[in-house]
């Protein structure tokens, strides 16, 4: 499989790096267009809300699976057998959650305060005029999200190696250099359609190989567990008791991370309609299931017909089986795409730490009278600035995991400390800034000290008392993830009950419990500037937003409509 340059490609590198590179030119093709585009900074964060609910949809999916979907779940497979399946466990019913429950009232609540980003909605939300909860939760976005941009540009080097043989710091630097100029050029519009273009390619590749390599060989399953065991069919992977609970406890722990990845929040932010949001939501459900399945599919396949262990690394899994049933060409470009599947999530997550900079720290605290072209010009130097030093984190950490650095710290960090806050927002009053703020640090602290917990572990000289008891090492061996969101949660809840509340929340609820178009101005309600002031005065923030609420309330109409 090795070609003489040491690509697992051999002849087909050459159809790999032309797809590859005229992909490339596709992406920046897009953001060329895109910068037609750019008037305001909410045009630059969440495309003016002006995203279609079929873009959002795939564009929502592929931001996310990312190459977790294109090489994770098919070497999960792999190595687990059936278990892979599992992967779908938590992420499909809290996405649905995300959907059904988070999004419509996000959307409505951040266009109606002109909100674009996460960290000034907590601050409106929770009447905080100390600059406490922006600042945190900025902060917080500023350091997961960076690393996981790192982390992708890093995934996408070192499979560009695996397959042609170059050096892993040559892709990083193209990967790089690729995702910063569309991100530049064309903010969130450029983000959304590349994604629904990398989107539409990964959904047909992983229905495509499956259903191949089934007309060559018929359903996997007899053949796994001839090959690799009865244990590689089974959905706990042979382990029972504690193992298996604590296994099966880790995988859906991984779908706790949906409601603190502002990455997927902002999908739902920049969707055209609310009412367009049951339409994303049934296609983001439909790709991720067809694509949950294909991808494990690929990874069972690949023990038929390679047999156990003949594949050692396990980001090899997907490639090999892509070349070995698609001709050159064509696999080519289901390679490319695989590729750039990173960098969806790449730009994706540059883009949300870029509003974290420009909208919540400089808008926020330095500049707040600064004008909409002076925000989009600074979004495009933060891009910039953010994006090379992404690429430096991403060649320094080339030897690290990939999956390390995006679940245990990226994906596990984002989830335990912005996920309670955001769902606390929009669904219980009681929530306090200060809870909030002390749900994050928690959240963010324990999520890092867990990973390390192992480590620690050995310092104290325990290693011998938890290796000996099943209970003490399946629980340490967790998805750091699952404890951190619940002391996150107990952390919000006992802090929150012990403040005081923001005034107004009950005029913040009505608002999440009417249609858009019955508070949103018909031209005669006033207009309302991003921080939350009138167009004419936007020195007060968010200590006056309940009144601009309640006056938007004032001056609509009522109820049933349901245009936007």
């Amino acid at each position: 499989m090795q070609s003489s340059a040491g690509g697992l490609a051999g002849d087909a590198g050459i159809w790999v790096l032309g797809a590859f590179s005229l992909y490339l030119l596709v992406l920046l093709g897009i953001g060329l267009y895109s910068s037609r585009f750019m008037d305001s900074v909410g045009d630059y964060v969440i495309g003016g809300r002006e995203i279609g609910p079929v873009v959002t949809g795939f564009s929502e999916r592929a931001s996310e699976m990312s190459g977790w979907l294109t090489l994770g779940v098919p070497s999960d497979a792999y190595s687990t057998g059936i278990m892979a399946f599992l992967n779908g466990l938590g992420m499909i019913p809290a996405d649905l959650f995300a959907w059904a429950g988070l999004a419509k009232r996000l959307r409505k609540y951040t266009e109606l305060v002109r909100s674009v980003t996460l960290p000034t909605f907590f601050a409106t939300r929770l009447g905080d005029d100390t600059g406490a909860v922006k600042g945190v939760s900025a902060v917080v976005l500023m350091l997961f999200e960076g690393g996981y941009v790192g982390a992708q540009i890093v995934a996408a080097g070192t499979l560009l190696q695996i397959l042609t043989g170059i050096e892993p710091w040559v892709g990083i630097l193209v990967g790089g250099v690729i995702v910063i100029g569309y991100t530049f050029l064309g903010g969130y519009f450029a983000v959304a359609w590349s994604d629904y273009f990398q989107g539409a390619i990964i959904l047909a590749a992983f229905i495509l190989l499956p259903v191949i390599a089934f007309l060559n060989m018929g359903l996997p399953f007899a053949e796994v567990a001839a090959t690799a065991g009865s244990s590689m069919t089974s959905i706990t992977a042979g382990t029972t008791g504690w193992a298996a609970l604590f296994g099966i406890i880790s995988y859906a722990a991984i779908g706790l991370g949906v409601p603190g990845n502002p990455h997927i929040m902002v999908r739902f932010m920049g969707i055209d309609r609310v009412k367009n949001i049951r339409t994303a939501a049934l296609v983001a459900q439909l790709f991720m299931f067809v694509a949950y399945i294909g991808a494990a599919l690929v990874g069972l396949y690949a023990i038929a017909m390679f047999g156990e262990g003949a594949i050692q690394n396990g980001d090899e899994v997907m490639p090999m089986l892509t070349l070995d049933l698609l001709p050159g060409a064509i696999a080519g470009i289901v390679l490319a795409a695989a590729l750039a599947a990173m960098m969806s999530s790449a730009d994706s997550q540059l883009l949300v730490a870029t509003s974290a900079v420009v909208e919540d720290v400089y808008h926020g605290f330095f500049n707040k009278e600064a004008t909409e072209e002076e925000l989009v010009k600074y979004s495009r130097y933060v891009t910039f600035g953010l994006g090379t030093a992404s690429v430096a984190f991403a060649y320094l950490a080339k030897s690290t995991p990939i999956y390390t650095l995006v679940l245990d710290y990226a994906w596990g960090g984002l989830g335990a400390a912005i996920g309670p806050t955001v769902i606390a927002t929009l669904w219980w009053k009681r929530v306090t800034a200060k809870g909030s703020v002390a749900s994050m640090l928690v959240g963010t602290a324990t999520m890092i000290l867990w990973t390390q917990l192992s480590t620690v572990i050995d310092l104290l000289g325990l290693s011998a008392t938890v290796e000996g008891s099943a209970f003490l090492s399946g629980l340490v061996g967790v998805y750091g993830l699952f404890p951190a969101f619940i002391l996150s949660v107990i952390t919000l809840v006992t802090v929150s009950l012990l403040t005081e509340p923001p005034a107004g929340v009950d005029d913040h609820f009505d608002v999440f419990d009417k249609p858009l178009s019955a508070v949103i101005s018909d031209g005669s309600a006033p207009d309302y500037a991003t921080d939350g002031g009138t167009s004419d005065d936007t020195s007060p923030k968010v200590v006056t937003e309940a009144d601009n609420i309640r006056g938007h309330v004032a001056a609509s109409g009522y109820w049933d409509d349901d245009e936007r």
